[in-house]
């Protein structure tokens, strides 16, 4: 027994009635359980803001990270530059002066240095021999004010090695510099970085955020994206501030991370990786920013109830216009349009709301079903003309359709072109072998047999070729043009015609090896076999694969033969030709490429091949021939 059959029966007969009961029940429901859950949401939206902080500053301790790493890598290449030779200081200044001009404006200066390899060193006695600062060339490193780390100094474990410095002021700007001996091992080279402009780079996911980098181990402010002045303890008392005293209570290489809320800010930080970097990442975010989203969500909440009463009040209301009896009327209408009465008329009362879009919506239906049936029986007919099978039907049975339509013609030429061939060409070498075979004892017309017979067995060959790469599916590689042309060109017998080639270098394309051998083999058989003294071959890259051109300086082929290629339907083919054309023709279709021919002087076909998807996800347009 269903718990309708408790209800009266006024109530039973009428849904909005039964509507507002339940809304009513939901919403003291939904008022009760939003007081218990507004403070718990805002618990956990106050801890995941926290987290976020936090999260931002692993992301920017990570990029400042790469940042190092990449200039590390850049300090260690620049070192080995074959224009670094002390010995020449010309030509090391002009090398210097080159370098610092294509590097990132972070770079301040790029010296080399004297060093003694087997002596230990802080770093301010080495005399500069070159430099990009040239007031600082033939000083002591001393006068660049770089503060190499007590640990290191200006040592190095080998030449491959990259030593990292403390951060530094000179003058108004905070610098970091990085070294890496040179191949002979007597010299360092030297490169200063602008801090500030790096942090000019700093992003965060709230505007307002203040982003600070701090020493791992002093917790005094390195520099940051305001560009204060000088090195600074962190907010004035280090020791009197939880990030300062996780700093100071940590090993420098120690992982720190973690966020604070104060009163006025929320903070996250976190170490900069790398076991040469001793940075701490801070993000200060404004209190009022960082937990908005927490006072929105209470605010929010609050208003959901409120909205979900009124709307289960609005409901009801529309309930009474009677959507209900529409509704009813359009589920027997689409009834019988399932059962497939086509002839049923759906209501187009001229509403405009979800109902007379759902009116709307089973009209179209009808009108794609009547065009899908017409189309289908235009394609049982083999009516392909037929102006119905222009409408378009959306979605995945439009889509079908046409496919099913574009194939089923394909396949229908395929197989008229393939039979007016065969017929045409066996039975006329037939009747070559037939009227030679009467003279066998005779050399020449055995010889001239023995030909017709050859003939056949290429034709027939050419044909098994054609059906094969027409129903393998393509294979995506990578291939160069160029070496394949050539490799192609070894094959064919050019006899007393030259060849001249323009094949670029950088001619590759993603496409299927077996089958653009073929497209490729085909049109230049046929340059050579009717050429008169030369054929041409260029091949040069396109902002979507690559173009191939073959030219030859023969009679051209006949607009009768070309004719069929276009309007995709055969007619009459002269002699074996036709059947290489069809060969080509659908070879570049299956690659998906586009094939054209000019035919003013001789005959040039232009062949264009796109790169199609290497991983072999999508299909070429005519892949299904």
């Amino acid at each position: 027994m269903s718990l309708d059959s408790y209800l009266p029966e006024s109530v039973r007969s009428r849904y909005a009635l039964r509507l507002f009961g339940v809304s009513l029940v939901i919403v003291l429901l939904i008022t009760a359980l939003t007081t218990v859950t507004v403070f718990q949401v805002s618990d956990r939206v106050r801890d995941n803001q926290l987290r976020s902080v936090e999260t931002n500053a692993e992301l920017e301790a990570r990029a400042l990270g790469q940042w190092i790493d990449g200039k590390q890598q850049v300090v260690r290449t620049l070192s080995n530059h074959e224009g670094l030779t002390p010995v020449s200081g010309n030509r090391t200044q002009a090398t210097l002066d080159a370098e610092l001009g294509s590097l990132s404006p972070e770079t301040a200066s790029l010296s080399i240095v004297e060093r003694r390899p087997h002596t230990h060193s802080n770093g301010t006695t080495e005399t500069i021999v070159a430099s990009t600062n040239r007031r600082s060339i033939g000083r002591s490193l001393s006068v660049t004010d770089i503060d190499w780390k007590p640990t290191v100094g200006f040592n190095f474990e080998g030449t491959d090695d990259v030593i990292l410095s403390l951060v530094y002021t000179d003058g108004n700007e905070t610098l970091v510099a990085l070294a890496s001996p040179m191949p002979d091992g007597e010299h360092v080279l030297v490169a200063e970085y602008r801090t500030s402009v790096r942090a000019e780079r700093f992003t965060s996911a709230i505007s307002g955020t203040d982003t600070l980098v701090l020493g791992g181990f002093t917790a005094y402010v390195l520099f940051d994206e305001n560009e204060s002045d000088g090195i600074t303890p962190y907010e004035g008392d280090r020791a009197n501030t939880t990030i300062g005293r996780t700093i100071l209570r940590s090993e420098p290489t120690t992982d720190i991370h973690g966020a604070v809320l104060t009163d006025t800010e929320v903070k996250g930080y976190h170490s900069v990786p790398g076991e040469k970097v001793d940075w701490v990442v801070v993000k200060e975010v404004p209190r009022s920013k960082a937990l908005a989203v927490t006072d929105r969500v209470q605010r929010d909440l609050w208003l959901l109830v409120a909205i979900v009463m009124a709307g289960f009040l609005l409901i009801g209301g529309v309930i009474q216009l009677g959507p209900i009896r529409s509704i009813k009327r359009l589920a027997k209408q689409a009834n019988a349009i399932a059962e497939g009465d086509l002839s049923v008329d759906v209501d187009r009362d001229g509403r405009i709301d979800e109902v007379g879009e759902v009116q709307s919506a089973f009209d179209n239906i009808k009108g794609y079903i009547e065009t899908i049936t017409e189309q289908a029986e235009a394609l049982s007919r083999k009516a392909f003309d037929d102006d119905v099978l222009q409408a378009e039907v959306p979605g995945r049975v439009g889509e079908s359709v046409a496919t099913m339509h574009h194939d089923l013609q394909q396949f229908i030429t395929r197989l008229e072109v393939l039979n007016r061939i065969l017929r045409h060409n066996l039975r006329n070498q037939l009747d070559v072998i037939n009227s030679h075979a009467e003279a066998l004892e005779d050399t020449e017309h055995r010889e001239a047999i023995l030909a017709a017979t050859g003939t056949l067995a290429a034709l027939g060959a050419r044909a098994r070729h054609i059906d094969y790469i027409l129903s393998k599916d393509p294979r995506p590689t990578t291939i160069d043009l160029a070496d394949r042309i050539e490799a192609v060109l070894s094959d064919v017998e050019t006899d007393d015609v030259t060849v001249g080639t323009s094949l670029s270098d950088d001619a590759t394309v993603v496409t299927d090896a077996e089958i653009c051998t073929t497209v490729l083999r085909s049109p230049l058989e046929n340059a050579v076999e009717y050429a008169d003294a030369s054929v041409t071959v260029s091949v040069e890259p396109s902002e979507t694969g690559c173009i191939v051109e073959i030219g030859d300086d023969g009679p051209g082929i006949p607009a009768s033969e070309l004719e069929p290629l276009s309007t995709e339907r055969e007619t009459s083919l002269q002699h074996g030709r036709g059947l290489g054309l069809w060969e080509l023709k659908w070879g570049v279709d299956t690659l998906d490429g586009d094939l054209s021919f000019v035919t003013d002087d001789g005959t040039t076909v232009v062949i264009r091949l796109p790169d199609l998807d290497a991983t072999g996800d999508s299909q070429p347009r005519d892949a299904s021939r």
